[in-house]
């Protein structure tokens, strides 16, 4: 028995899995490897966080809830909108309580894109938006965002690539690879370009906007009032939190759309883990312990991006405005950012995510996470300036007879 549904052979595989799995079968040899590899925050969820979970586990709260989600936690999240980002949001009708946010890709995508319309991303960008895509017959459309542009969604690439076809734009601020925020100008420039087109939408991937080192949240596309009625914002309490095993995000989204996101999110997931919006309630009033988290990101992005500009043949123009990855530019070097990010592994022995997993775009770069200690970095990193230091000579050496 081997046959398969089609729609699974539109998915590709998650490289930076890929990476993580080889570098715990080194492990398993008794290799110590410095993972900078995967975009899971190391802190544990904050004390008062895993308190108000058993809490509710002592009080019964272990039933299916409001397919929405508890109604608190709504009015939880609306509040916290509502004080960082100045949205007036209907609890019972515009937010959803998700399993994750990866579920609330699903239930839009599924909702608003029929086979054959178009969703355009950018390049490098998260992988699995197009899987997403491709799963429910979408296409993606790249645009190619640049390092000289500060990895900005240029607006005039976004209008030349629509078409008939186009039904979405999907943004991510901060980004997943780059770091870099898409700032307001550029997000009206977007606005324009949308609402001069009938029926296309914003899908607002915001999992990262409070984690910036600007002193401030990233802004959205959501805070433009013309656009209330043509935005998706999926956000989460995964990274800023760092609550990645609890699967908790939310949707916010007009109520005409959530009503029929939630007809797919009824039937497929009934609803999100009781105990964890349990804890998420709490989440929200962490101030101190996400503030501690942030000041010691930022301690460590200044650390890599100064020791990745020491590093030769290796660069980082523009350190990273937010998230927790510093995407390097590896092209003096290798054009194979996959065979290097696999070299760098089986003999530098660090974990590093090729840029080529990221779209065609992202090749010659390689994404470390410094979701590590400053102790690790400095390891990763010096362990990488060796392994430079052999590989460049090597890869210049002429051809032997």
């Amino acid at each position: 028995m081997d046959h398969f549904a089609h729609r699974i052979d539109t998915i590709k595989n998650f490289i930076v899995m890929t990476l993580l799995e080889k570098a715990q079968e080194l492990e398993r040899k008794g290799i110590n490897i410095v993972h900078m590899e995967i975009g899971e925050p190391d802190f544990d969820t904050p004390e008062k966080v895993r308190e108000a979970a058993m809490k509710g586990c002592k009080a019964g709260k272990t039933h299916y809830t409001h397919s929405l989600g508890y109604r608190n936690l709504r009015e939880a999240i609306a509040a916290y909108k509502k004080d960082s980002r100045g949205l007036g949001l209907d609890v019972d009708t515009e937010i959803m309580v998700t399993a994750g946010s990866s579920p609330g890709f699903l239930m839009t995508i599924g909702a608003l894109v029929d086979p054959g319309e178009e969703v355009i991303v950018t390049d490098p960008g998260y992988p699995c938006y197009q899987n997403f895509i491709r799963f429910f017959g979408g296409v993606p459309k790249f645009v190619k965002i640049h390092e000289d542009e500060r990895f900005d969604l240029n607006p005039e690439r976004l209008e030349a690539a629509i078409t008939k076809k186009t039904r979405m734009v999907i943004l991510n601020s901060p980004s997943n690879p780059t770091g870099q925020i898409i700032p307001e100008k550029t997000l009206r420039k977007i606005t324009d370009i949308i609402l001069a087109h009938k029926d296309m939408w914003v899908l607002s991937d915001e999992i990262y906007s409070e984690l910036t080192y600007t002193g401030s949240i990233a802004p959205s596309i959501s805070q433009i009032k013309e656009m209330k009625e043509r935005t998706i914002v999926l956000d989460g309490f995964s990274k800023f939190w760092a609550m990645t095993g609890w699967r908790l995000g939310y949707i916010i989204a007009p109520a005409a759309l959530m009503e029929a996101m939630n007809k797919i999110n009824q039937n497929f997931m009934i609803c999100a883990p009781s105990v964890s919006q349990e804890a998420a309630i709490a989440a929200l009033q962490c101030q101190k312990e996400t503030g501690e988290m942030l000041r010691l990101y930022k301690e460590r992005r200044d650390f890599i991006v100064n020791r990745i500009n020491e590093i030769d043949d290796i660069s980082m123009k523009y350190p990273p405005n937010g998230a927790f990855y510093a995407f390097t530019n590896f092209r003096k070097v290798s054009n194979d950012s996959l065979k290097f990010a696999l070299d760098l592994l089986e003999k530098g022995h660090v974990a590093a995510t090729p840029g080529i997993g990221f779209g065609e775009n992202g090749e010659g770069y390689i994404r470390f996470s410094y979701t590590t200690d400053v102790k690790n970095i400095a390891i990763a990193m010096n362990r990488l300036e060796r392994f430079l230091k052999e590989y460049v000579p090597k890869r210049n050496a002429p051809p032997t007879k």
